[in-house]
């Protein structure tokens, strides 16, 4: 397995997921590629988390559906503040007006839950 580095903050991840074990999950299988994951419930959770860290993430991990602010509003504020980074939408059943909505937000991938960690780390490690 391939670890990368986190001197670079390329490799700081924000993953947003409201269900406790999967959070827990994604941040020790992400963790263990090397990078450095910061965890959010949802969508406001995840905002306040991107302030804080001056938005200095090299990509976000979002769930679809979540509580307060689901991933097409979060995916939204994010673009509109700035973040050009890639942007992977978790969902363990995106219909297809799910995806239209993610159309003009520039979304690099979507992970169909559950899935392997790996295909994760992989989708997160590509160039645009």
């Amino acid at each position: 397995m391939a670890q990368v580095s986190t001197d670079d903050p390329f490799f700081r991840i924000l993953c947003v997921e409201d269900k406790p074990s999967l959070q827990r999950t994604l941040k020790m299988g992400l963790a263990a590629y090397g990078f450095e994951v910061v965890t959010a419930f949802d969508g406001i959770d995840a905002l306040t988390r991107y302030k804080a860290h001056g938005g200095n993430f090299g990509a976000i991990v979002t769930d679809n559906d979540m509580p307060r602010m689901n991933g097409p509003e979060l995916v939204r504020s994010l673009r509109k503040m700035g973040f050009k980074g890639r942007i992977v939408v978790m969902s363990g059943h995106f219909k297809p007006e799910d995806l239209r909505t993610y159309q003009a937000h520039a979304i690099s991938d979507f992970f169909h839950k559950p899935s392997e960690i790996d295909l994760l780390a992989t989708m997160l490690l590509q160039a645009d």
